[in-house]
């Protein structure tokens, strides 16, 4: 709905296609590989369910025109129109939900029902974590599968090992191999492989017309349809990474490798298998991938044939799964950004692309998620039950807020737009409903991971908002407080050098306050701005903690907007009084917030005077103690709470100081209990005593 188009390669610089390439490898694994099970799956649902009076081939070629349908419908709904929603509006932004949301926050006014969006776009964050732990395992499982079950799983666990073992090297690195082998290997071979197979039996591309699907599944009945429309969406997972890995590619390398390349190989192979049964039955096993291998008769050339064939397709459910880890890191990296789930340790691993990152406690999550299925499930006929869930739902959730996108951003025709979507969600919602049939033969596991996942953000935005509340209602004292305390402090100096007094301190009691040359950095969790604003509670803190006034005082606020970067001047600058200064600089959720470096460029620039070779960096800790009559309810959300506290980075450590020497970091304790959330922290008191004075 956007008028936006990517130009034709020969139109784009020569990175194009090494991206494109990349892209191939990173984005398109995943449904890369569901010709190792898709088929598989129908024409065994076909056996289970068969009745007296059943016409396999036209049940075959009717699951056969569902399957090219269900590409189609993938080809418009993402190809065409949701991969143009990035988060810049030119095809080289971020991708995923929330780019959407992100978007709809950015519309000037209120936008109706921003609300309810932001918590599907967290559901969907958390059946993308359930599609990310299926599919290594399904993929891997199809894989091995000649090698019997048993060693079918050890195999699978120790590939997986080695997957996520090497993540920490990079998206480009890792979808540069595997964008070769995809290219000039795997999708040259199952096209070729279903060529011979295809054309022996014409009939197949009868299935192009959708009469046939409509057939098929009206002599199927509901129940059976249903089942089939199960299997069928087989074909179609792994699509959602299309637009969720758009920060790594941009949209022209994703849709142009699709259209040009992926999807004319997976349909030569799918009227392959459809057509190698209609001339030879069913396989044993019914596996109808491996089936299509050459045979020439010649014992050592069909044997290496075979070997071949399952080490390519082991190399390649390996790809399978980096689709969705890559998509697992860019989604956990925008919300992260976007206050939706802890700050984890995000490591950049491209200096020409921000959008590639690794998230290590990601990675380690997923692999053992992924062992444990691989260890339950034990075969991909098994898992492909708890398949379909989670991608289906995903897909709604996405086609929902595109149409808002649609209306609020581009303004399109409302009814325009709906009618559009409607006919979207209608088929989302058809496969949804045909996979929620399989719930208790495995369809559960992606709602308890979903589940996990979003009681988990939801929880940390929960603790976060009253964290906020109660650094908001503690009564700290306005900053003019501070600056009539240096100017005290400058009164007492002159004092001092009239009367040759030794020091000029506070009155004794309950702190001795001197001022000392040194510049020191207050994180702060606030803008401030002027000096009726309050002092940040780390400053006060540091004030009764060491009982020092720094002659340089620098209050930094970092603040994450809600696009991906930021355009034009990121720092504001506000001088308060002498020798204290406030910034705020404003970084993208795609960006890397890096202070030492900001402080090095506003310095270089003039904007702030202070020795760099002197300054110290000031952080505060919140701590979250439980306190008397909280309800139950509110307390088990506050142990967890407390746990995802624990398991984030530290600010300090997020903003890109985590080997810095000088950082400090003070506790600041926030007690829960049946009242809310407050800040606990001793006040502190002080004047300040001029020579003769006493």
């Amino acid at each position: 709905m956007s008028d936006t188009t990517p130009a034709p390669p020969g139109h784009l610089p020569a990175s194009f296609f090494t991206r494109m390439r990349q892209a191939t490898g990173t984005v398109y694994g995943d449904i890369g590989t569901s010709v190792l099970y898709t088929v598989v799956e129908i024409v065994r649902e076909l056996q289970r369910h068969a009745t007296p009076g059943s016409d396999l081939k036209r049940d075959l070629l009717g699951g056969l025109s569902l399957v090219f349908w269900a590409l189609m419908f993938l080809t418009v709904k993402y190809d065409l129109l949701i991969t143009r929603a990035d988060s810049k509006g030119d095809g080289t932004g971020e991708g995923g939900t929330f780019a959407l949301w992100t978007l709809l926050k950015g519309v000037p006014g209120k936008v109706v029902g921003l609300a309810v969006i932001g918590v599907l776009v967290v559901v969907a964050t958390g059946m993308l974590a359930a599609d990310g732990l299926i599919t290594p395992v399904i993929s891997m499982l199809g894989a091995f599968e000649p090698l019997g079950e048993s060693w079918a799983v050890v195999a699978t666990v120790g590939t997986l090992l080695l997957l996520f073992r090497f993540q920490s090297r990079g998206t480009a690195r890792v979808g540069g191999f595997f964008g070769y082998f995809m290219v000039f290997l795997w999708f040259p071979w199952i096209a070729l492989k279903g060529i011979p197979w295809a054309f022996a039996h014409p009939e197949v591309f009868l299935a192009v017309n959708p009469l046939y699907a409509a057939d098929f599944l009206w002599h199927q009945g509901w129940l059976g349809s249903m089942v089939i429309l199960g299997a069928v969406v087989l074909a179609i997972t792994g699509g959602e990474a299309m637009y969720a890995d758009m920060g790594h590619f941009g949209r022209a390398p994703i849709v142009w490798s699709w259209r040009t390349f992926v999807l004319p190989c997976l349909l030569l192979n799918y009227f392959g298998q459809v057509g190698y049964v209609l001339d030879r039955g069913v396989p044993p096993g019914g596996n109808t991938f491996y089936a299509l291998t050459p045979a020439f008769g010649i014992a050592w050339l069909d044997g290496a044939l075979k070997v071949f064939d399952i080490a390519v397709s082991t190399i390649a459910a390996i790809i399978a799964s980096q689709a969705l880890i890559t998509g697992m890191f860019s989604v956990v990296k925008q919300a992260i950004a976007l206050g939706f789930c802890p700050r984890f340790d995000v490591r950049y691993t491209s200096k020409e692309v921000e959008g590639q990152v690794y998230i290590p406690a990601v990675n380690w999550a997923m692999l053992v998620g992924c062992i444990t299925l691989a260890l339950t499930f034990q075969t991909a006929s098994a898992l492909a039950s708890a398949y379909g869930i989670a991608v289906t739902a995903t897909m709604a959730i996405t086609t929902f807020c595109f149409g808002y996108v649609a209306v609020y951003v581009w303004k399109k025709p409302p009814v325009l737009v709906w009618v559009v979507c409607g006919l979207l969600i209608s088929v989302d919602l058809l496969f949804f409903v045909a996979n929620s049939l399989k719930f208790f033969q495995g369809g559960y596991v992606p709602v308890v991971v979903a589940a996990v996942v979003v009681t988990a953000m939801l929880t940390w935005q929960w603790g976060r908002a009253r964290l906020a509340a109660a650094f908001g209602a503690y009564d700290s004292k306005p900053l003019r407080w501070l600056i009539d305390l240096r100017e005290m402090l400058d009164e007492a100096k002159q004092a001092v050098a009239e009367e040759l007094y030794m020091a000029a301190r506070l009155v004794q009691g309950p702190r001795e306050l001197v001022e000392i040359n040194r510049a020191v950095v207050f994180l702060c969790s606030r803008p401030i701005r002027q000096p009726d604003d309050r002092v940040p509670v780390v400053l006060r803190v540091f004030l009764k903690k060491t009982g020092a006034l720094p002659r340089h005082i620098t209050l930094l606020h970092v603040n994450q907007i809600a696009d991906p970067e930021v355009v034009g001047d990121r720092y504001e600058v506000v001088q308060i009084s002498p020798g204290i200064v406030s910034v705020v600089v404003s970084y993208g959720y795609a960006e890397r917030p890096d202070i030492r470096k900001a402080l090095r460029e506003l310095q270089q620039q003039g904007r702030i005077q202070i020795p760099s070779d002197r300054w110290i960096i000031e952080a505060g800790e919140e701590e979250v103690l439980v306190g008397e009559g909280i309800d139950p309810l509110d307390k088990a959300r506050l142990y967890l709470f407390r746990t995802l506290l624990r398991l984030s980075t530290p600010a300090h450590r997020y903003f890109g100081l985590g080997s810095d020497a000088g950082v400090s970091k003070s506790v600041l304790p926030v007690v829960f209990d049946g009242h809310g959330a407050s800040l606990r922290l001793p006040e502190l008191e002080a004047s300040v005593h001029t020579p003769g004075a006493g």
